[in-house]
């Protein structure tokens, strides 16, 4: 009787297939746990792996106008319709007052400026409105700075506005809102105001825009499928 020995290079092959199958085993395992409706939820459609109900939106005919899906793993609630809306947002305004917490968006702001209803909501909001209330909030001397600025974005509209530069101002118009936005923080906090044309400014600008990009992009989303992993 011959025995055949098998060579350790497909030993090894079928060593990481093993592997690799378990592993997306345990993925699907894992998820389809984490997926599952917690008690007295609203009703919905069964999740898909990964993805959830991204694929299936359109399901108020079928559940009603109060529905719950899945987005990747994430559970969420569905309201439509004007009376449930009102009953959420005006009748229990302040049950439904939060907003999304998600590890992306808290890891790059550190749950500043981010916070959740709350406890830590109302302690930002006491000291900023103290700080802004010291540096004019309220007063003619803020409504001044705005209008000001607001003045010198109009003269800037109206003189790209008969150049042919349409195209331009379409495409770059929220450039020029965020620059007069700045322009109205920096003259509070630093008592001036930077040219549009200013490489401070724009560097500002486009890091601002940069950051946003980030963190309402396809990776936060790919992130609320794996956070919990990490």
């Amino acid at each position: 009787i011959k025995c055949f020995s098998i060579p350790s290079s497909l030993s090894a092959l079928i060593m990481f297939v093993s592997l690799l199958l378990l592993f997306v085993c345990f993925c699907f395992l894992l998820v389809q746990f984490r997926s599952r409706r917690p008690k007295n939820f609203p009703p919905g459609p069964t999740a898909l792996p990964f993805l959830g109900n991204v694929l299936n939106l359109a399901l108020r005919r079928t559940y009603g106008n109060v529905h719950s899906l899945y987005i990747g793993h994430r559970a969420v609630v569905v309201v439509s319709g004007t009376k449930a809306l009102k009953e959420a947002l005006v009748n229990k305004a302040v049950d439904f007052a939060g907003r999304p917490q998600g590890m992306y968006g808290n890891a790059i702001v550190e749950d500043r400026g981010n916070s959740d209803y709350g406890h830590k909501w109302k302690e930002h909001r006491r000291f900023s409105l103290m700080t802004m209330k010291n540096f004019g909030l309220g007063k003619q001397s803020m409504e001044q700075r705005i209008l000001g600025e607001l003045q010198i974005t109009i003269s800037d509209l109206e003189k790209n506005t008969g150049t042919g530069h349409h195209f331009y101002i379409l495409r770059y118009a929220h450039v020029m809102f965020h620059n007069m936005a700045s322009n109205v923080i920096c003259l509070v906090l630093y008592g001036k105001r930077f040219d549009y044309e200013d490489e401070f400014m724009k560097k500002y600008v486009a890091s601002i825009t940069e950051v946003t990009k980030l963190i309402n992009g396809p990776w936060a989303f790919v992130s609320l499928h794996f956070y919990f992993f990490i």
